[in-house]
């Protein structure tokens, strides 16, 4: 691709920063949180890999913003789901999937870095390439990288735990240098750091928590997360409303966190410091919190967290799942209808294609029979335009 003109750029970024503007403007959600534009809506600009905004999207908004044309909300739900890619390349499925605007992103382990970064990069590439020929945002490429025995990227940093980060400044090198790795083969979004405060000895998280105090929490998680934005790399605070407290791992089955409301309230302080930038996700837990909600499902499945507790916590980001196929959601039917339903914007499929691609189809199917709003779906895509927005910058 050509390099723009350099008087072509900024006139870009504030005409869909403008765009943006109006359109928030417009819309406010029930729970209070902002509604934004469609990743297709004209006025908004479509992302390239690159982080430049070459042009704006030629398409009527009145289609998308009324649910009249299904094309456009199908895109729409696709923006909302992130899968697994299986192996070093994409699959031939997953780039068609991509084609077809059915994924607004994929999810990377440590298996997909087996050939080597370079082989990443080029997988990546391939994946954007597709977003770019489908006229539609580029896709949101994330994974793990919190540091210590938690990073996807094995040779790359943070190297030190988060209960190693001893320090503010120490939290952001590390959070700036993790961010320049994943930054430099496409990885665009961190699922870190994790905003839990373990107050629970022999607690599951061991050092992926920065500590246990509150306040300590607060400031070195945003110190880290501000490290990732400052290199140009969204950062996702975890795993809300805390699972500081948790007796086990949500990975492995049904987790009730039965801890007071004030106790858990208190311990949102990183959220209240960060949970508010263009760059910021927040991950919701799939524990059950019932002293938070009155009901002993999942946070990921209860309008009282997106209506009332993000509120409470400052927070103003688009909300991601907790793996949609762990095992404490893997009793709940159809969790995917059940998160979008109650405030969730982006659904994650972090153990096979295959489930994202079945989810996606459910939901469209659940769309046109009246059990999954189309408004509902919009507003989460709208959020996750916002998102996208951000990487130009």
């Amino acid at each position: 691709m050509s390099q723009p003109r350099r008087a072509f750029l900024p006139v870009v970024l504030v005409g869909a920063a403008l765009a943006v503007a109006i359109l928030i403007g417009a819309s406010v959600r029930s729970s209070g949180r902002p509604s934004h534009p469609s990743a297709l809506g004209a006025g908004s600009a479509r992302l390239v890999a690159g982080g430049r905004v070459p042009a704006a999207v030629r398409r009527s908004r009145s289609s998308y913003a009324t649910g009249a044309s299904g094309e456009e909300l199908g895109r729409a739900l696709g923006e909302t789901i992130v899968s697994r890619m299986s192996g070093t390349e994409p699959s031939s499925g997953l780039l068609e999937r991509v084609r077809e605007g059915r994924l607004g992103g994929v999810i990377l382990f440590s298996e997909n870095f087996a050939a080597g970064t370079a082989k990443v990069a080029s997988a990546i590439k391939e994946l954007q390439r597709e977003a770019r020929s489908a006229k539609t945002w580029p896709l949101l490429i994330m994974t793990d990288q919190e540091g210590g025995e938690v990073r996807r990227l094995a040779d790359a940093p943070p190297k030190l735990a988060p209960a190693e980060m001893s320090s503010t400044e120490t939290a952001h090198s590390e959070g700036a240098a993790a961010g320049r790795a994943l930054k430099s083969i496409g990885i665009n979004v961190d699922l870190a750091p994790v905003a839990d405060v373990e107050q629970l000895s022999g607690s599951f998280l061991g050092e992926r928590s920065f500590g246990g105090s509150p306040q300590l929490v607060g400031v070195r998680a945003c110190a880290f997360a501000r490290g990732l934005s400052e290199a140009g790399v969204d950062y996702t605070l975890k795993h809300f409303p805390g699972l500081g407290t948790a007796s086990s791992s949500t990975d492995s089955g049904p987790v009730s966190v039965a801890t007071r409301a004030d106790v858990l309230r208190a311990n949102y302080s990183a959220y209240r410091r960060c949970g508010r930038g263009s760059r910021a996700l927040v991950m919701i837990s799939n524990a059950s919190y019932p002293t938070l909600t009155g009901a002993d499902t999942p946070a990921l499945d209860s309008p009282e967290i997106y209506r009332a507790e993000l509120g409470r916590a400052g927070v103003k980001a688009v909300t991601i799942s907790d793996d949609l196929q762990a095992g404490a959601v893997a009793g709940l039917e159809h969790p995917a209808l059940r998160a979008l339903s109650a405030g969730l914007d982006i659904l994650l499929y972090a153990q096979s294609e295959r489930a994202a691609d079945e989810a996606y189809g459910k939901l469209e199917a659940e769309i046109q029979d009246g059990s999954l709003r189309a408004a509902r779906v919009r507003d989460a895509a709208a959020e996750v335009a916002r998102l996208k927005l951000s990487l130009a910058k």
